[in-house]
C-alpha cells in the first residue's frame, strides 16, 4: 500500500485530486465561518431578528447538509460553485450557533457602557461583543472544522471530475481497495492535521481567555 501510495499521489494525485478538494475546503469554510459570525452576532444582539429568522434557520438546521445534495446538483449544476454550497450549509449552522450564544452571554453593563460613550451598533458590534463571543465562535469553528471535510468528499462524490471524494468513487467502481484505503488514511492524516493546525492557532490568538 506504503508503495502506491508513493506511486501514485506524488505528483498526479495531490495535483489532480488532493489540491481541489483543498481549495473547495478552504473557500467552503471561510465562507460558512464569515455567514455564520455575522448572521450570528446580529441575532445575539437583536431580539427582533432573532424571533423574525428563527422559524426559517431552525428549518434549514434540522436539514442534513447531505439530503440538500438533490437540490444542489438540479439548481446549481455539477461545478464547484454546487460543492462549496453543500460545503457552507453543512458549516454553517455550528458556527452560527456558537456565535449566537456567545453574543448573548456578554455582560449588559459592558455594552451600557460602550452606548454612553456613543459607540454605534454596529462599533459595539466590532469592538465589545466580538471579543467577548470569541471564545465560543472558536469551539464552533473547531466544531465545523471536520465537518468541512466530511463534506468536501461528500459533495465530490456526485459528478465530480477530481477531488478526494471523485478519487474514492472512481476506485470503488474499479473495486480497488488498496487505492480506497489509501484515501481514507489521507483523509484520517489531514482532518487530524487541520485540527492540530487550529488548535495552535487557537491557542496562539486566544490565549488570553483562559485568564479573563
Amino acid at each position: 500500500m506504503l508503495d502506491r501510495f508513493a506511486q501514485e499521489w506524488f505528483p498526479d494525485v495531490v495535483l489532480h485530486d488532493l489540491l481541489p478538494s483543498l481549495a473547495r475546503f478552504a473557500v467552503g469554510f471561510v465562507a460558512a465561518s464569515v455567514i455564520g459570525i455575522v448572521l450570528g452576532l446580529a441575532i445575539g444582539m437583536s431580539r427582533t431578528l432573532a424571533e423574525y429568522l428563527r422559524p426559517t434557520l431552525e428549518f434549514l438546521r434540522a436539514l442534513p447538509a447531505v439530503a440538500i445534495l438533490p437540490v444542489a446538483v438540479f439548481v446549481l449544476g455539477l461545478g464547484d460553485s454546487m460543492r462549496i454550497a453543500v460545503i457552507v450549509l453543512g458549516v454553517v449552522f455550528p458556527v452560527l450557533v456558537n456565535a449566537t450564544a456567545g453574543a448573548r452571554s456578554v455582560r449588559p453593563e459592558r455594552i451600557d457602557t460602550a452606548r454612553m460613550f456613543g459607540l454605534s451598533r454596529i462599533a459595539i458590534a466590532r469592538r465589545v461583543v466580538l471579543p467577548s463571543a470569541l471564545p465560543m465562535i472558536s469551539a464552533g469553528l473547531r466544531v465545523a472544522l471536520p465537518i468541512a471535510l466530511i463534506m468536501t468528499v461528500v459533495s465530490e462524490l456526485v459528478g465530480g471530475q477530481n477531488g478526494l471524494g471523485f478519487y474514492l468513487s472512481a476506485h470503488q467502481q474499479m473495486l480497488d481497495i488498496p487505492a480506497m484505503f489509501t484515501a481514507v488514511i489521507v483523509l484520517g492524516v489531514l482532518g487530524n492535521l487541520l485540527n492540530v493546525l487550529y488548535t495552535a492557532a487557537e491557542n496562539r490568538m486566544l490565549h488570553w481567555a483562559k485568564h479573563a
